[in-house]
């Protein structure tokens, strides 16, 4: 004789683990070091004054003006964003998840565990500022997904301006980007600088992170293991300007080269991004969570922007 356990469901233990998030590690977001403009509400303008110096003759009691000082402006349109979330506590109810719940049928439906609404806001907020870098670079107005469509990307803006072409070979679509070329893609842009940022001293190139894997691969390739990510950032090697692998570039075979300051961020308060949750002053049995924010791009100068795009 012999067990028979044909009728019986695969065990799987439920032990008593502190419950955790599937995002463990948030990126950076760009916007973290770009220049906020805060209270705006819909399209604003960002006002600019340049002079020059004229040098004239110095002799003599004669006095000829010369100069121009000219005062122009860009505008930065915002758009108004939110997320909503319903949650009815009453679906954790007859999985293992009712064991978090509170005591009493109302008090179960009402109040919100701790152990989920610690996870929930930190998942929460990491995945927004995920989604907020990439709206930031890659937003486009007429875009037909709901993530991107709200307000134009720093993408979209330098592709309309006059940027440094940052691939001045013509690497092609078909060519891609590699192992084998990444470091002349990255020493292109370099040498691409224009006089005005080759004199700055906090310049960045924001890359993929798949570039940023590939230049890695490519300098161990080369044998300079002394060249050290620190914060996920590291030094292009043998010059002052970091390289950044941004996630807000993901999906795409595009790279920018500028100063973080020169990345304007429009905004109507700081704090816009906070989530918060209410219990449903109506049925009393589901929390509403929210988020509602203002937001927009633009960039100062787009002339002292080098961009990189493969060549259809």
């Amino acid at each position: 004789m012999a067990f028979d356990v044909s009728a019986l469901a695969a065990y799987i233990e439920d032990r008593d683990f502190p419950l955790v998030g599937f995002l463990q590690v948030a990126p950076e977001l760009t916007a973290s070091g770009a220049t906020p403009q805060v209270g705006l509400k819909g399209s604003s303008n960002l006002q600019y004054m340049s002079t020059d110096v004229v040098f004239g003759a110095g002799a003599g009691c004669s006095r000829t003006a010369s100069g121009t000082t000219t005062f122009t402006k860009r505008t930065i349109t915002v758009a108004q964003v939110a997320i909503a979330e319903d949650l009815c506590l009453d679906d954790l109810r007859n999985k293992w998840t009712q064991i978090l719940l509170k005591k009493g049928t109302m008090e179960g439906k009402q109040v919100m565990p701790s152990e989920i609404a610690e996870i929930y806001f930190d998942e929460k907020n990491k995945k927004l500022i995920q989604a907020l870098d990439v709206a930031d670079w890659q937003g486009h107005t007429g875009s037909l997904t709901v993530n991107l469509n709200k307000y134009d990307g720093w993408a979209k803006i330098i592709d309309a301006g006059a940027a440094v072409n940052g691939n001045p070979t013509g690497i092609t679509v078909a060519t891609g980007v590699t192992v084998a070329n990444i470091l002349d893609i990255l020493e292109d842009m370099w040498l691409a600088r224009t006089e005005e940022l080759s004199e700055r001293n906090d310049l960045v190139m924001y890359v993929p992170k798949t570039w940023y894997d590939l230049y890695i691969s490519a300098l161990k390739a080369a044998n300079m293991f002394h060249y050290k990510s620190e914060d996920g950032d590291t030094m292009y090697y043998g010059t002052d300007v970091k390289i950044r692998p941004t996630y807000g570039l993901r999906g795409t075979n595009r790279a920018f080269l500028t100063y973080p300051t020169n990345l304007v961020i429009g905004m109507d308060g700081e704090n816009d991004t906070e989530f918060t949750y209410r219990l449903d002053p109506v049925t009393l049995k589901k929390i509403f969570v929210d988020a509602d924010w203002t937001r927009g791009t633009q960039i100062y100068f787009v002339e002292q922007v080098v961009e990189f795009t493969l060549v259809p």
